[in-house]
C-alpha cells in the first residue's frame, strides 16, 4: 500500500474519492444493520396492520447516518478521551451517537406530523407519544447495538491500524 500524501499535496479528485469511499463503507455497514432492524421489526409485527420501514429506507438511512457521523467526528468534543483506554472513547462516542439518534427520531416524527398538518403542539405530542411505545424502544436498542459495534470497530482500527486488525481477523 502506498503512503498517503499530506492533504495539501492531494488533488481534489483524490480527496473526493477518499471521502466517497469513507461514506460508502459506513453507509453499507449501517444499511445492512438497518435492514436487520427492519427484518426483526417486520417479524415482530407480522399479522398486524402495522407498517414498518422498507429496505430502500434502510439504504437511504445508511447514507444519511454515514454523512452525519463523519460530520459529527469533526466536532472537537468527540475525541475528548483520546489517549485514554479505548473504553472511554467508545462509551463517550456511543453516547453522543445514541443521543443524536433519539433527537433524529423525534425530529423525524415531528416533521412528518407537521407535514400532515397537525400543527406544532399536536406534532410535538405525537412525536413524544412514540417514545412510550415498546416497539420504539425495541428499534432503539437495535440502533444502540449497531452504533456501539461501529464505534468499537472504528476505535480498534484507529488504535491498531486497519492492516493489523485485518491480520488479526483474517490472517496475513
Amino acid at each position: 500500500m502506498m503512503p498517503r500524501k499530506p492533504p495539501e499535496e492531494r488533488s481534489v479528485r483524490e480527496r473526493l474519492r477518499e471521502e466517497v469511499r469513507k461514506v460508502l463503507g459506513i453507509a453499507l455497514f449501517f444499511a445492512a444493520g438497518f435492514s436487520i432492524i427492519i427484518l426483526a421489526d417486520s417479524l415482530t409485527v407480522r399479522g398486524t396492520n402495522v407498517n414498518v420501514g422498507t429496505y430502500v429506507q434502510a439504504v437511504v438511512g445508511g447514507l444519511i447516518v454515514a454523512k452525519v457521523l463523519l460530520l459529527t467526528d469533526l466536532l472537537p468534543a468527540v475525541d475528548r478521551f483520546y489517549g485514554k483506554p479505548l473504553m472511554h472513547n467508545i462509551l463517550w462516542k456511543s453516547t453522543i451517537y445514541v443521543a443524536a439518534s433519539l433527537v433524529f427520531r423525534y425530529l423525524d416524527d415531528l416533521v412528518r406530523s407537521l407535514w400532515h398538518g397537525l400543527g406544532l403542539s399536536g406534532s410535538h405530542h405525537h412525536a413524544l407519544s412514540k417514545f412510550v411505545e415498546p416497539r420504539f424502544w425495541a428499534v432503539q436498542i437495535w440502533v444502540t447495538v449497531i452504533l456501539l459495534l461501529y464505534v468499537t470497530v472504528r476505535e480498534l482500527v484507529r488504535a491498531l491500524g486497519k492492516d493489523e486488525l485485518k491480520a488479526m481477523f483474517f490472517g496475513k
